[in-house]
C-alpha cells in the first residue's frame, strides 16, 4: 500500500506547477541491507539473517565491479545497472597551440580550453525490467491517503459547502468570518502547525578543482534542490547523497514534509584559488 500526502507548490514559484496540488508518496522507513536479509529470514528460509546479510553484500560489491568494468548487470525482475558518463563539449581533438589532445579522463575544462579531459564525472543508471516495469507496478499497487490528506480534503470539502451555504452565513458575525472556509486557522481563529525548517547546505567554497556538497534538514522531510539558479519545487531534483561541483554555481534548496514546504535556502559555492581552507556551512 503506498499512502500519499498532498503537496501544494507554492504560489510564487516562475513554474508553469505554481499553485497546483500534487499526490507525493509518504515513505514509512528506509530497509538497508541487514533490514531486507532480517525480511528475507522471516520468509521460510533455511538461510540466517547473518547469512543472507553476508550474499547480499557480496553481491552489491560484484555489480559494483562489474559495471566499473563496463558490463551491464540485469537483475531479472528488478532493473539493469550500467555505468554512464557526462561529457565535456570539446571543440577539437587536439589544440595544436597547446599541445594538447583529448584524454579519456576525469576532470574539467580550464577557461578557454579547447580540448582536455572528455568526462566530467561518471554516474549509475538504472533502467527497470520484468516486473518492475511501470506498466507492471500499476498492475498491483494499491493506494491510499494519509490521514493527514483525509482531513485536508475534508476541510476543502468543508469550506466549499459554508461558501455556497448562503447569504445568511455571509451576514453573520465576524468571528465566522475571520474564521474562512479553511478550518479558521489563516487569519488566527485556529492553531498554526509551526513552520517547516530550512535545509541546511554544507560545503568547501570558495574551492580550487571541486567541492562536496551535502545537505540536511527536518527529520522525515525530503529535499529538492537546483543547481542552476531557480526556485526549487518538489519537481526538482531529490537530494539523497552528496554531490560535487566543479564550476560556480548556485544551490537552492526546500524541505517538503507531510505537504508543508519550507523557506527556501540559498548558497553560493565560488570556484576560485584558497578554496581548500575555507569550510562554510
Amino acid at each position: 500500500m503506498l499512502e500519499l500526502y498532498l503537496s501544494k507548490v507554492t504560489e510564487t514559484s516562475e513554474s508553469e506547477q505554481a499553485g497546483k496540488i500534487y499526490a507525493r508518496v509518504s515513505y514509512k522507513q528506509t530497509l538497508d541491507v541487514q533490514a531486507m536479509a532480517r525480511h528475507m529470514a522471516e520468509h521460510n528460509t533455511m538461510f540466517s539473517e547473518g547469512s543472507i546479510t553476508g550474499i547480499l553484500i557480496d553481491f552489491v560489491k560484484c555489480v559494483r565491479e562489474q559495471v566499473l568494468n563496463g558490463n551491464t548487470v540485469k537483475i531479472d525482475n528488478l532493473a539493469i545497472f550500467k555505468a554512464t558518463v557526462e561529457a565535456n563539449g570539446l571543440e577539437t581533438l587536439y589544440d595544436a597551440d597547446a599541445d594538447k589532445v583529448a584524454s579519456a579522463s576525469l576532470g574539467t575544462l580550464a577557461e578557454g580550453a579547447k580540448t582536455g579531459p572528455a568526462v566530467k564525472t561518471v554516474k549509475l543508471l538504472a533502467q527497470s525490467t520484468g516486473e518492475f516495469t511501470r506498466d507492471e507496478l500499476k498492475k498491483d499497487v494499491k493506494l491510499s491517503w494519509t490521514d493527514k490528506a483525509k482531513a485536508e480534503i475534508a476541510a476543502a470539502k468543508g469550506g466549499n459547502s459554508q461558501e455556497s451555504g448562503g447569504s445568511s452565513q455571509e451576514s453573520g458575525d465576524s468571528s465566522q468570518q475571520s474564521g474562512g472556509g479553511n478550518g479558521g486557522s489563516q487569519n488566527g481563529g485556529g492553531s498554526q502547525s509551526a513552520a517547516l525548517a530550512a535545509p541546511t547546505i554544507s560545503g568547501t567554497t570558495p574551492f580550487a578543482e571541486t567541492t562536496s556538497v551535502s545537505m540536511s534538514g527536518p527529520a522525515g522531510a525530503e529535499i529538492h534542490y537546483t543547481t542552476d539558479g531557480s526556485t526549487p519545487t518538489a519537481e526538482s531534483t531529490l537530494y539523497s547523497e552528496a554531490f560535487t561541483l566543479s564550476d560556480t554555481t548556485t544551490v537552492k534548496a526546500i524541505a517538503i514534509k507531510d505537504g508543508e514546504s519550507s523557506e527556501v535556502a540559498s548558497k553560493l559555492f565560488t570556484k576560485g584559488e584558497g578554496g581548500d581552507e575555507m569550510d562554510q556551512n
